[in-house]
């Protein structure tokens, strides 16, 4: 494979998925949080890049991908996940097999859902600020109530405000502010239309995925922020006492984009559990 970064647009059954592939060697998919696109990735794809071919995915609805105009499900955002594997194996952009799954938040959500029912498509999984209880039933309403604001207005005005809060510490707000730039200029692509579609299918309407992740044999890395309120660390650690094969690491002064906030921990643990479980010789 060429270690060329290009960009190309995948069609899959959620629309067509914009990819940006960089680096060589064996596959890893990137799938990035709410709110947010691939660019939230750009801070650890040089590190991560380094060891392995990546996919930087821009999930249905966001970023270069197209238009998500209808309610959908976390099971249906998994198989999309697979249209784009076997499309993207079709095509020789990378090699058919497993590969290993890189999801921030949103991104873990895939990430169990895939290991639980079609763990052969993945070698490896590291879930991000990814949670795998549903929200509680009173965040659910709320967030239910904003979609229909958002879908009128866009992320903006004290809406925008608080998605920024919810996803970088009060620290990187007032210190990185090249990280809320990426933020922000992920929000001001963002369709209202779109963002309120996801954020039904993939956040109000989400699942336990528990069960999921307790079922596949994949070895796992479990990442937590030590300042995400619905993502403690003790909550991560309870979970992968349930799995097969998981292990938990705690990256301090990070909220729920681990990889834009706090670049090197999160590439670190990342390359050192890669390093861990090397991928078996074709």
């Amino acid at each position: 494979m060429s270690s060329e970064t290009s960009t190309t647009l995948v069609p899959t059954r959620l629309g067509r998925l914009a990819v940006r592939t960089v680096g060589d060697g064996p596959t890893a998919v990137l799938w990035h949080s709410m709110f947010v696109d691939s660019r939230s990735f750009d801070r650890v794809s040089a590190d991560l890049g380094r060891e392995r071919r990546l996919v930087l995915v821009d999930g249905p609805g966001w970023g270069a991908s197209d238009p998500l105009e209808r309610r959908t499900t976390m099971a249906q955002c998994a198989l999309a996940a697979e249209d784009l594997l076997d499309a993207l194996a079709e095509r020789g952009v990378v090699d058919p097999g497993p590969v290993d799954w890189v999801g921030n938040a949103w991104g873990g959500h895939v990430g169990y859902r895939l290991a639980g029912t079609r763990p052969a498509r993945l070698r490896t999984l590291v879930a991000a600020s990814a949670p795998t209880f549903p929200l509680p039933e009173s965040r659910r309403r709320t967030l239910g109530l904003l979609s229909h604001v958002v879908e009128r207005t866009g992320p903006r005005g004290p809406l925008r405000s608080a998605v920024v809060s919810a996803q970088l510490t009060d620290a990187t707000r007032e210190h990185d502010p090249a990280a809320v730039g990426v933020v922000n200029a992920c929000l001001d692509d963002a369709r209202p239309r779109s963002v309120a579609e996801t954020l039904r299918s993939f956040v109000v309407g989400r699942s336990d995925l528990g069960s999921e992740l307790r079922r596949s044999p994949v070895p796992v890395l479990l990442l937590a922020g030590d300042d995400r309120g619905d993502l403690t660390p003790e909550q991560a650690r309870e979970s992968a006492a349930d799995c097969a094969d998981a292990r938990v690491v705690v990256v301090p002064g990070a909220r729920t984009l681990l990889p834009l906030e706090r670049p090197g921990e999160f590439s670190a643990a990342v390359l050192q559990f890669w390093e861990r479980h090397p991928p078996r010789p074709r």
